[in-house]
């Protein structure tokens, strides 16, 4: 594996306004001379966010505020905190919360045109006592490095932005032809810990490039992962999923090959192949974000969302971003065990629907069957209301996607069904960025968390509890704000399931974030934590417990 220490990568190498006013008009950062590495990284401080601009919000109002939807969807870069900033707490954070909360998300959105485009930016907030501070870097991908260089030119397509197909289809055909990197690597989507104790995070997207190992102390970004193996495949998903024994299991994919189900061993470097299923829209596959694992079982949810393979190759337009939506073939749902026994393969059918992330899934006590619960959208319209310009205008009324369950049999020829869980899907009506206890992964639960919205809304402006046996939910709500994924941290010493807190990274109705911390039984708030700048839209955080 090719190692790269980070004062070889280009994080602190930047010379950016992150060192001025956000109102100074210098639209991208230029590059610095690599040795003046650890000399520049202490002029990005405190002082570097600009000031949000007010905004009055009435109590009732359920838009989030102007100031809101620019400072989250913002076109300036984040500004690098490289030192620990403390943040004022209102409220408390409880003393027994200690450790790190890791977000993975855009830092900036210039020159993109979709939500899941900006360059990724970790932001982490640490916990002791009850007090709070921040940190907040660029991932140093390539393709943020060349957007730099390139003065906010893209080298690399992203999911809804792409260069014009002349210049695009060398880069691609490279990548295909194993002669280049064809797809952009920019690791903006996800964060975890890659080793047992927690000092290395992996940043992660939906290309098998796009992983960066990332210091957990610094933010600095270590190294691009260098598979050792020989599995072919351009694209994985982007919840890789963490085995109670350390492995990770992921999906990798490519055009006209198979879907691959992978595990890797916790600090290797090597993937091992445990199944290989035929993609059944040859030469297509689906689009596959997220997966879910069960005690046994993998799922490969081939719902039909599948790549539109001109628009892929930027030769052509798709409906959805750069997908067709078919849902006359359904879905196939492919179980895999994860003892590798190929002979227990399983394919299932199941009513079309289309899904960026799952709850949890689980085998019923009976072993008869499997559940999965996730958020459901009758079609993928949501991948078009995610462009920024309808996100800026709200052009959308937000996309229903209530919580709902998918029943699995796990013998005989019967065809999984589909109900919902919640009572009142109107208490809620939106439901994304699910996360539930840590501890209770692939195994029986009672309680979820997301975001959700408060009508009328065009924005996830809300975050909601969910009892699954019960089919109720709770909501926090806060005029102007636009809150992200609720992470759900248990309580060390935790006696029931939702003991604990839940941490979500709000954008306040004054473009100032602060991080809300909420009582996961009573869904009541404990206290916030303020910074003095917005950070801008983010997905998903780990919690690494203090060591």
């Amino acid at each position: 594996m090719l190692e790269v220490s980070a004062s070889h990568r280009t994080s602190s190498s930047i010379r950016t306004y992150f060192a001025h006013s956000r109102t100074t008009q210098v639209p991208f950062p230029r590059l610095r001379p690599r040795q003046q590495h650890h000399r520049t990284e202490k002029l990005v401080t405190q002082a570097q966010a600009a000031p949000a601009m007010a905004v009055e919000q009435k109590a009732t109002d359920t838009a989030p505020s102007r100031a809101a939807i620019d400072a989250a969807l913002t076109t300036e870069f984040s500004p690098e905190q490289v030192e620990r900033l403390p943040l004022k707490v209102t409220g408390s954070i409880p003393a027994w919360l200690h450790g790190d909360y890791i977000r993975n998300g855009p830092g900036t959105f210039k020159g993109m045109k979709h939500l899941f485009d900006g360059y990724g930016m970790l932001v982490k907030f640490s916990f002791k006592d009850g007090n709070v501070t921040t940190q907040q870097r660029f991932v140093q991908s390539n393709a943020y490095l060349k957007f730099i260089e390139r003065g906010g030119k893209l080298k690399y397509n992203e999911f809804g932005t792409a260069r014009p197909a002349l210049e695009s289809l060398p880069v691609i055909a490279a990548g295909l032809l194993g002669i280049g990197q064809g797809f952009t690597d920019n690791a903006t989507v996800n964060v975890f810990p890659s080793n047992a104790d927690g000092s290395e995070l992996l940043a992660v997207t939906e290309s098998v490039r796009g992983t960066y190992r990332m210091d957990t102390k610094t933010l600095a970004t270590k190294s691009q992962e260098k598979f050792t193996d020989n599995i072919k495949g351009d694209l994985n998903t982007a919840h890789p999923k963490l085995l109670p024994n350390g492995d990770t299991i992921n999906i990798v994919v490519g055009f006209g090959d198979s879907y691959k189900v992978v595990r890797q061993r916790r600090e290797e470097h090597s993937r091992e192949e445990i199944a290989k299923i035929p993609l059944s829209q040859y030469p297509a596959p689906s689009w596959i974000h997220d997966f879910p694992v069960t005690k046994n079982y993998v799922i490969v949810p081939e719902t039909p969302i599948y790549f539109n393979m001109l628009a892929a190759l930027t030769i052509g337009s798709a409906p959805y971003v750069q997908f067709d939506w078919k849902p006359e073939t359904g879905s196939l749902l492919h179980l895999v065990p994860l003892d590798g026994d190929k002979s227990k393969i399983r394919h299932i059918k199941a009513p079309a629907y289309f899904a960026f992330h799952y709850f949890n899934a689980y085998e019923t006590d009976d072993g008869k069957s499997i559940h999965m619960d996730f958020s459901n959208f009758e079609q993928p319209e949501m991948l078009n209301a995610m462009y920024l310009d309808n996100m800026r205008a709200s052009k959308y009324s937000v996309c229903p996607s209530p919580v709902t369950r998918l029943t699995v049999p796990l013998s005989g020829d019967g065809e999984a069904t589909m109900s919902k869980l919640m009572k009142n899907d109107a208490e809620y009506t939106f439901s994304e960025l699910p996360r539930i206890n840590p501890h209770y992964k692939g195994q029986q639960y009672r309680y979820g968390y997301s975001v959700s919205s408060k009508l009328p809304a065009s924005f996830g402006n809300a975050l909601s509890k969910f009892d699954m046996q019960e089919g109720t939910s709770k909501q926090w709500f806060e005029a102007g704000c636009i809150p992200v994924e609720p992470l759900m941290v248990p309580s060390p010493d935790a006696k029931s399931e939702d003991d604990g807190v839940v941490l979500s990274i709000v954008m306040g109705a004054d473009g100032k974030s602060f991080l809300l911390c909420l009582n996961a039984k009573t869904f009541e708030e404990l206290g916030r934590a303020h910074l003095p700048y917005g950070i801008p839209y983010g997905f998903h955080a780990s919690f690494v417990p203090a060591q």
